[in-house]
């Protein structure tokens, strides 16, 4: 959430919003990267929630694109509002007894509009001090890696157009960055724009709430170090850091925590002597040399494969499920962690802070030669990684089943065995190992991993997937190793 007192300009204009009947019933909240958008709109589901405003609040992640999609959205969507909101709930439980199966529609645009648009336009009898209001946080994450290419994404933006024609009570904030799809979908659709401006047309506004945060992280720093001087680093540094920042609460965030992360008077010097701009790109690319620098030929490879695992997995995974699929060592896993504790979450499951540096090191005219992370050749090395783990781990009968005569529904604790007899990273590689097979050209070692699966595991595959509840799933990878096979 925001910091106490920071953002509060932003924040009363949009509440002043949700409270204005005759205003457009969506709002864009429109930045730059980095300049704080979702920060704000986790501090608004807060304070709607605190006055029972609040509709619904969702969060697109773009290294979650195969979990939070439309389909996903809606039906949460639906589900907080159902929950709250007993008008729209009883029209949602008297459309679900008379159609069990809406749920599980392939028509999204449907869904949308029977678990959405038609509950609030036939639910006039709530009181206007409690008019929900939904947050979807990240628009430009929906799709994930494929962006504006993604079908996902395209069809959304057909479905936001419609909620500008629901009663202007029932208000929508959407926050993403201008990029282009986006800027033409609300170039015709009605909207109240809030827009988040950084370098030279940074709101002087933002500059305080950064000293601001600025001050109280260097208190916090200093009064974990003794031997800092009185009033450390002092206001001239803090206003420098500030102009730096240009409005880029992300930078701020980064260089906290980047000092944070060593000798605190050092690395502040090492920021303010090179001149690190406010630029995200400098800042990344000063923090991977400070962190890493002279590497091995080993150590940037093994960068490359934690890295590119965080940012190409189709669903996140524990460090203790990716040591054994990436074939890492803890002890390596351990020192990348340590070194990059300013831009990646290393707590469980490592996410990165901040989509802004899955851009940087996905660009190889950014980012630094050998950290770039090459697309393909990570989902190659994914590729093999999952089929080598399936050659190793599937058998007949994983689960010790008693009998294969008695049918999955009708066998006592079948999720508690599937737990314990196949490990996450298996049920990842079972799962998604045709998703990173399609994104790659033809190679020889992933032939010969594929040549054996189909030859040797093939079945004891389809038993895995069917008591994972997931062997409707089988087809489409059959087909896309098909494919990959004939085309490659």
């Amino acid at each position: 959430e925001c910091m106490e007192g920071t953002r509060q300009d932003i924040l009363s204009e949009i509440l002043d919003w949700t409270n204005d009947i005759t205003a457009p019933n969506i709002l864009w909240l429109k930045g730059y990267p980095g300049v704080g958008k979702s920060t704000i709109a986790t501090t608004l589901v807060e304070k709607l929630r605190a006055i029972r405003r609040l509709g619904s609040g969702f969060f697109f992640k773009r290294e979650m694109a195969d979990s939070t999609t439309p389909r996903t959205l809606w039906r949460r969507t639906s589900y907080d509002l159902g929950r709250r909101y007993l008008p729209i709930r009883n029209h949602l439980v008297a459309l679900l007894r008379a159609d069990e199966d809406i749920l599980d529609t392939p028509n999204v645009h449907n869904l949308f509009r029977q678990l959405i648009i038609d509950p609030l336009t036939k639910s006039d009898d709530i009181p206007f001090e409690h008019l929900p209001v939904v947050i979807i946080d990240a628009l430009d994450e929906c799709g994930g890696l494929d962006g504006q290419r993604s079908d996902h994404r395209r069809s959304f933006m057909k479905m936001l157009k419609g909620w500008s024609h629901l009663p202007r009570g029932f208000k929508l904030v959407v926050t993403s960055r201008g990029e282009s799809d986006i800027e033409n979908l609300f170039s015709t659709t009605s909207h109240h724009l809030v827009e988040v401006l950084a370098g030279q047309t940074a709101n002087p506004n933002s500059s305080k709430d950064i000293m601001v945060f600025l001050d109280h992280q260097f208190v916090e720093i200093a009064g974990a170090y003794k031997s800092l001087p009185p009033g450390w680093p002092g206001p001239d540094v803090v206003r420098r850091l500030t102009e730096i920042a240009g409005g880029l609460f992300i930078w701020v965030d980064v260089i906290i925590k980047f000092i944070k992360q060593g000798d605190p008077q050092q690395r502040l010097a090492y920021i303010l002597q090179r001149n690190v701009s406010g630029g995200l790109e400098a800042l990344y690319s000063s923090i991977l040399k400070v962190s890493f620098p002279s590497p091995s030929d080993e150590e940037l490879r093994s960068f490359r494969a934690i890295l590119g695992a965080v940012i190409l997995l189709k669903t996140p995974l524990p460090i203790s499920s990716l040591l054994p699929l990436l074939s890492i060592q803890s002890s390596t896993m351990e020192y990348i962690c340590n070194q990059l504790q300013s831009v990646i979450n290393c707590q469980g499951i490592l996410q990165v802070h901040h989509q802004s540096f899955v851009d940087f090191i996905m660009d190889p005219t950014a980012c630094p030669a050998g950290f770039w992370i090459d697309r393909e050749v990570e989902h190659r090395y994914l590729a093999r990684a999952c089929l080598s783990t399936m050659n190793s781990g599937l058998r007949f009968n994983i689960c010790g089943l008693k009998s294969s005569y008695i049918r999955n529904s009708d066998v006592q604790d079948l999720s508690s065995l599937v737990t314990s007899h196949i490990s996450i990273h298996l049920s990842y590689s079972s799962h998604f190992w045709a998703s990173h097979l399609a994104e790659i050209s033809f190679d020889k070692v992933v032939h010969g991993y594929l040549w054996e699966f189909m030859h040797e595991r093939f079945l004891f595959w389809l038993e895995a997937l069917s008591v994972m509840k997931g062997v409707n799933l089988a087809s489409s990878m059959i087909k896309i190793s098909v494919t990959w096979l004939r085309v490659r």
